[in-house]
């Protein structure tokens, strides 16, 4: 029986151990969370996500171009 009360202390205590030992508390550090997608540049022309091919960039709708 005080293996088991012991095993429900640890199941509890645990998650709270670890969340007050994270270098931050577990809170976020602020600022914007990080984005999953890449930012996409407009072209300045008519506002179309533009393609990046390395040194310029094209507009695939209007056919605008420049250097990056």
């Amino acid at each position: 029986m005080e293996a088991l009360i012991l095993l429900a202390i640890g199941v509890i205590a645990l998650p709270i151990l670890l969340l007050v030992s994270h270098p931050n508390g577990g809170k976020e550090t602020g600022g914007k969370a990080p984005s999953s997608r890449p930012r996409r540049t407009r072209c300045p022309n008519c506002g179309s996500p533009v393609i990046d091919h390395g040194s310029y960039w094209e507009c695939g709708w209007c056919g605008d171009y420049g250097q990056n």
